[in-house]
């Protein structure tokens, strides 16, 4: 949970005290530019004769001695609140100085798992799948930054017909081969071809799923084995885009300690046969767990793995693929009705990225590794920086080059709703100029370089905010909201707009409010404000992976 001095909250039980009706969510910002706060008085005003210039009246006496508040109006069925800046900077620079952010946190006891990425080991990450791991690292960053104890986790799929079907393929075409994941993608998809043109090589992945189930070793280490190096190549791309996983587990690990035939057994009196395939119903729908043969599915895993985390966790959450909604579903279906765990589940779901030239796929070799994304973004921000910033060493340019590059690969991902389909474009992602990560990473640097030239200078947030000054403090008390909204709503965009918003905000206020030449009377003042300025931004810019630097 947040800890600031929260001036929304003491307007709503102000108002409450006058009029009991009134909800929280009836006062909110206002997004007008009338005001800074807003109070939806219609519920109020169906109420007999009252006018709203009463309601004015009376809340304007009941708030006179007030400080925080600046001015009172009404407009339509609205009252209008706009706030004392001095009191907001004073709430900012209070937090800042004693903890070193703005807004402080109270550790929440409540444990998070957020499950992200969790690719398929049969090849290494590309641009469509990407979307899932930059979304759960970023729910990662907000959640604990918001207090929560949270655990990454990673499902490792080292079970059924796609890496069995890898597993086929390497002893078939690249077993003499060294193991490496270059090799290994190129035998899965040559077994994909072959299977395709000889639908007779299914036998052999069914029978090696088979052998697997029943825990023939070689077969369980060989899967194991070439899953591990693969995966160590995805973890590889991660680590560039600094995406940390806390815990693995293995598919192949709940069918060995039994966690599978556990939920066969909880799920007894609701299972249902056709022809020797287990399913439980829903809706009408049947959701097999096990194939006739008896070996079992992807659900039965999937649920094993959910009861693991209920067990360990107050409050899950998975990071799926709009395809896996129904999947999803059925998860929640089973967990909730059928084995009645009551845990807290959610599901945060994103549409895949495509390229301009069409949908990629693993198997088909259609593909753009995330990798060569970030690749070609160091080498295109390299071209710009050693064009802008010449007299550098190349140990610099390279090091400014690296973080422009995944901040923007980063930030271009975030920044959409998750729901909305994205098509992957290289001007774009690339672009350091408009809403982009290197926009907000030049206003930081601009900030930084502000203060090193102020010196020892005394940053005193006393006096009198001018109206250029005042939308900038406003904007930055704000963000204890916005994070308040990010982590409520599972909604990461919801930081990265809002970090858009205020460098924009600072930037006005950069270009018409001179700092270091300003009057004695102003230059503290706005070199706290300047101060605060960079320190939220630093906060923000970390939650949706931007690497902000002292100097660019």
């Amino acid at each position: 949970m947040l800890l600031f001095e929260d001036y929304r909250k003491k307007l709503t039980e102000s108002i409450r005290s006058l009029y009991p009706e009134v909800k929280d969510n009836d006062i909110a910002p206002d997004r007008t530019g009338h005001a800074d706060l807003a109070l939806r008085a219609f519920s109020l005003l169906r109420k007999g004769d009252i006018k709203i210039e009463d309601v004015v009246s009376k809340i304007t006496s009941a708030l006179s001695g007030e400080d925080y508040i600046a001015t009172i109006t009404s407009s339509g069925g609205y009252i209008n609140f706009t706030l004392n800046p001095a009191k907001l900077m004073e709430a900012i620079s209070s937090e800042i100085y004693g903890t070193d952010r703005f807004p402080d946190v109270f550790q929440d006891p409540e444990r998070v798992s957020v499950e992200h990425t969790s690719t398929n080991p049969t090849g290494p990450i590309h641009i469509g799948r990407i979307r899932n791991s930059i979304i759960g690292d970023s729910l990662f960053r907000i959640l604990s930054r918001y207090g929560y104890r949270v655990t990454t986790q990673y499902f490792v799929n080292d079970s059924g017909r796609q890496v069995a079907s890898l597993y086929v393929g390497y002893r078939k075409f690249g077993q003499n081969e060294n193991l490496t994941t270059e090799k290994l993608l190129k035998a899965y998809q040559r077994m994909h071809r072959e299977v395709e043109a000889n639908p007779e090589l299914e036998k052999e992945v069914d029978e090696t799923i088979r052998q697997y189930e029943a825990g023939k070793p070689e077969v369980m280490d060989g899967i194991r084995t070439i899953c591990s190096v693969i995966l160590g190549s995805i973890n590889g791309t991660l680590e560039r885009l600094g995406i940390k996983i806390d815990d693995y587990t293995w598919e192949s690990d709940l069918i060995r300690n039994g966690d599978v035939n556990r939920v066969l057994e909880s799920l007894e009196d609701e299972l249902e046969d056709e022809g020797g395939a287990k399913y439980v119903s829903s809706g009408g729908r049947k959701m097999f767990l096990t194939r006739n043969d008896g070996t079992s599915l992807y659900f039965s895993r999937d649920i094993a793995y959910h009861q693991y985390k209920m067990d360990n966790f107050d409050w899950i959450i998975d990071v799926l693929g709009e395809n896996h909604k129904e999947h999803a579903g059925h998860i929640k279906y089973v967990m909730k009705d059928l084995l009645h765990r009551d845990g807290k589940l959610d599901f945060v779901f994103y549409s895949y990225v495509s390229l301009e030239s069409g949908k990629m796929t693993t198997r088909g070799g259609n593909i753009v590794t995330a990798d060569e994304l970030l690749d070609r973004a160091i080498e295109e921000s390299l071209n710009i920086v050693r064009n802008k910033r010449s007299e550098l060493p190349e140990s610099d340019l390279s090091r400014i080059a690296q973080a422009v590059a995944t901040s923007a690969v980063r930030f271009h991902i975030v920044k959409l709703n998750a729901n909305k389909q994205m098509v992957f474009k290289w001007s774009e992602a690339l672009s350091l100029e408009g809403d982009s990560a290197p926009f907000v990473m030049y206003s930081y640097a601009r900030a930084a370089s502000i203060l090193r030239k102020a010196g020892d200078a005394d940053l005193r947030p006393e006096g009198s905010y001018g109206d250029l000054e005042a939308p900038l403090v406003k904007k930055m008390y704000e963000y204890a909201y916005v994070l308040h909204d990010a982590a409520s709503g599972l909604k990461p965009e919801t930081i990265a707009n809002y970090l858009l918003e205020l460098t924009r905000t600072f930037n006005d206020f950069y270009t018409n409010c001179p700092v270091l030449t300003a009057d004695s009377s102003d230059r503290g003042r706005r070199l706290s404000i300047v101060s605060n300025f960079k320190n939220i931004v630093k906060d923000a810019a970390y939650l949706v992976g931007i690497n902000v630097l002292e100097e660019m």
